[in-house]
């Protein structure tokens, strides 16, 4: 039997008839006919009573219509992800940041992406709040929004991704903090900070948690990223509150990075419009939630192991850094290889072709 007898099979049931059918399918209702009887033949089994024109399922056609149907619906199910998959060779997805979510951080974990899938073009802007963003999402211009939580509409999906951390970055030369005991915050009494005037759901939660403790931030710079914050660090202007893989890039530069006590953290995630993602887009969300969790165990391994959170994460940087340059290296091989075989075939198709001509 083929498909297109199944489908022949079931329309007819599902229609009431064979000319009924013959017209949803749009075809000939004698090759429906033709089609049935040879269904029939090669099970060696009448599926219908036939009383006229009419077709009846007999007890052999009641066994067949689930067996029918799943047949059909699990190849519908094989052409979607066969078309989802063609999806995933071009296109783009467009994504939306804030400045608490900087564009490093998003980049970082759409690296894995970009290495699966060459030819998606990734489309990243920077949306002054959250408000902002989710408004960009809700209207379609963004299909995914990188955001901290909570967001200020109940109309979009989430995906939580984890907590954001926030460690204090000081300039070079401030003398060494204690990695194994976090910094209180209390201590933070006239110290000059340099804030983001862009982050400002950021700026509310540094405030809050220092006037717990009791301690009046001295702003002493106010710059329009965290690009600029960074560098006025480590220029030796003022300390800033920097989160967990910014901290890691500015210890890196001679920066003096230090845990808080206590914490100051977001929770973070993706948000996108209700129903069911592109397949490019979906695909982004699990790597991307998988690249994370791969960094944070990473973390959590060398936190077990005693080191501190700065230093955890500058390890498992190293050994992610490592690992893509020896997927790097064996993808470059694979390519040698097949450049020295293809090289090689074409010797042997211009030999033989001499051999041939000088017979």
């Amino acid at each position: 039997m083929d498909i297109r007898q199944l489908e022949y099979f079931l329309a007819v049931v599902e229609h009431g008839g064979v000319n009924r059918a013959a017209q949803h399918l749009h075809v000939a209702q004698a090759s429906l006919s033709q089609g049935i009887r040879q269904l029939e033949r090669e099970l060696k089994l009448s599926l219908f009573h036939r009383t006229g024109r009419n077709l009846v399922l007999n007890p052999a056609g009641q066994l067949l219509l689930e067996p029918a149907r799943k047949v059909l619906d699990d190849l519908l199910a094989a052409q979607d992800i066969m078309r989802g998959a063609r999806e995933l060779q071009v296109g783009s997805i467009t994504i939306g940041t804030m400045p608490e979510m900087s564009s490093e951080a998003v980049a970082a974990w759409s690296g894995s992406f970009t290495r699966l899938h060459p030819d998606i073009r990734i489309d990243l802007s920077e949306f002054a709040s959250a408000a902002d963003l989710c408004d960009e999402v809700l209207t379609g211009h963004c299909e995914l929004g990188f955001t901290t939580f909570p967001v200020p509409t109940d109309n979009l999906d989430s995906v939580e991704l984890g907590v954001q951390r926030l460690l204090l970055v000081m300039p070079p030369g401030t003398d060494p903090v204690d990695a194994r005991e976090p910094l209180e915050l209390a201590r933070l009494e006239g110290v000059p900070l340099v804030t983001s005037s862009s982050a400002l759901r950021e700026n509310d939660i540094v405030a809050t948690v220092l006037r717990r403790e009791s301690v009046v931030p001295r702003i002493s710079a106010q710059v329009p990223n965290r690009h600029a914050q960074m560098t006025l660090v480590l220029n030796g202007a003022a300390s800033a509150f920097l989160p967990l893989r910014m901290a890691t890039a500015a210890h890196r530069s001679g920066a003096v990075v230090a845990e808080t006590r206590p914490e100051i953290c977001t929770p973070f995630g993706i948000v996108h419009r209700p129903g069911s993602l592109n397949p490019a887009a979906k695909s982004f969300v699990i790597q991307s939630h998988a690249d994370l969790a791969h960094w944070n165990a990473l973390i959590a391994g060398h936190r077990a192991d005693g080191a501190s959170l700065l230093h955890a994460a500058l390890l498992a940087d190293d050994e992610l850094n490592a690992d893509r340059r020896t997927a790097s290296d064996a993808e470059r091989r694979t390519a040698s290889d097949a450049e020295r075989r293809t090289a090689s075939d074409a010797e042997r198709r211009t030999a033989s072709e001499e051999t041939i001509a000088n017979a």
